[in-house]
């Protein structure tokens, strides 16, 4: 079998663990399989490189910030290399550069534009293990930059797409839970889900598998499994894959948190000047999450722009001086999602009846065929968590 397999923060992040996963290798060469393995910094790394930069100054620049933080990975995949080597196991560490990642010049945020799997190919038709650094790339120019938050997911999935190999992402859950069991005790492991379904609910909080990762394996159509790291048996994970519409209305609950409202009051309903505002948005490389636009008695335009609170803090230091905006803090949005949503009549009405029942203010509701979105304040997360899991046996 063909396999990619990757490795989170949580699970190289002592010696022994690294040791384990060199002992996995050695097995699955035994057993006959091509492996490519990618790895994350160990256990709380990135985070320490982080403040490492900001011990300097309050505001590191990007480039060389990528440039420090791609060095956590190479750490991780250097040990993981040495230990397969002691074990007899013939491994090589590459860096996202050395693997032939190209990416855009966003640093912290880069989007992959290919890959050049030459090296990756050679190295595994000698037999080799290939173990390669996740989340970072270099730009057509040489500059390392790194893909953001999940980026070694992403990393993972695009060298299967590439090699035509299924990807199994092992981290520190067992599976997708139908909501994070954090938060909801009785929330049951899924078995499968859609690339559709897992997409949604990426995107819209969960965290176990980033957005893009799941989008390139739809695209390309990459054997996708989730898993506890080191698990042996896939039937314990959740695979990822293409399903028809199910009985079942709502698969899974997902919560975004450090949620933020944007809103711009009174503008100029003007083409240019519009234009400007969300030129500007999008020079930042930010995705808004949702737009709403309305027009007063007087003509003019009210936009109300959702989006992370680092996001809303980054368009408040740029658009405060030219634009009226008011940022609002502390609220998160919670998302129901399931493919049979669009097959069931009547889903958002118990949806506001049960947090009316509760208590529960809501902020804005957005649906989609497959999704429910609504704002509501944090305080009120765990209540609301609890009651719709409830209601829809989650």
């Amino acid at each position: 079998m063909n396999i990619v397999e990757k490795y989170g923060g949580t699970s190289v992040g002592t010696i022994e663990q690294i040791q384990a996963i060199a002992l996995h290798a050695k097995h699955m060469k035994e057993q006959g399989h091509n492996l490519v393995i990618v790895a994350s910094a160990m256990g709380k790394t990135t985070n320490k490189l982080i403040e490492l930069a900001h011990s300097v100054t309050n505001n590191p620049n990007k480039r060389e910030l990528d440039s420090l933080l791609s060095t956590g990975e190479q750490q991780t995949i250097t040990l993981l290399a040495i230990a397969m080597n002691a074990l007899g196991v013939d491994a090589i560490s590459l860096t996202g550069y050395q693997a032939g990642f190209l990416t855009s010049k966003h640093h912290s945020r880069a989007l992959i534009k290919d890959i050049d799997t030459t090296t990756i190919q050679s190295h595994l038709d000698q037999g080799k293990v290939v173990v390669v650094a996740g989340f970072q790339g270099a730009t057509e120019y040489g500059d390392i930059t790194t893909l953001g938050r999940g980026g070694s997911d992403t990393t993972a999935v695009a060298i299967a797409a590439k090699l035509n190999y299924q990807c199994h992402i092992f981290t520190d859950v067992a599976g997708v839970y139908t909501i994070d069991p954090r938060l909801y005790t009785r929330a049951k492991k899924l078995k499968s889900i859609s690339y559709e379904e897992m997409m949604q609910m990426a995107c819209l909080g969960a965290g176990v598998l980033e957005t893009r990762s799941v989008e390139l394996a739809s695209k390309y159509n990459v054997p996708l499994f989730l898993g506890k790291a080191l698990e042996t048996d896939l039937e314990k994970g959740t695979w990822i894959m293409h399903k028809e519409l199910e009985d079942m209305p709502i698969t899974g609950l997902s919560v975004k948190d450090d949620y933020a409202i944007m809103r711009f009051m009174h503008l100029p309903n003007d083409g240019v000047y519009l234009g400007k505002l969300f030129k500007m948005i999008s020079d930042l490389n930010i995705n808004l999450d949702t737009i709403s636009q309305q027009l007063d008695d007087e003509g003019l335009a009210n936009f109300t722009l959702y989006c992370s609170e680092e996001q809303s803090n980054q368009i408040m230091e740029n658009a405060s001086k030219e634009y009226p905006v008011h940022q609002m803090l502390g609220y998160i949005k919670l998302s129901l999602v399931g493919l049979g949503i669009s097959t069931h009549s009547g889903i958002a009405s118990k949806v506001l009846n049960i947090l009316s029942e509760n208590n529960i203010k809501y902020y804005m509701i957005t649906s989609s065929e497959i999704s429910i979105s609504l704002t509501i304040e944090k305080k009120d997360k765990v209540k609301a968590v609890q009651a719709l899991g409830k209601a829809f046996d989650l």
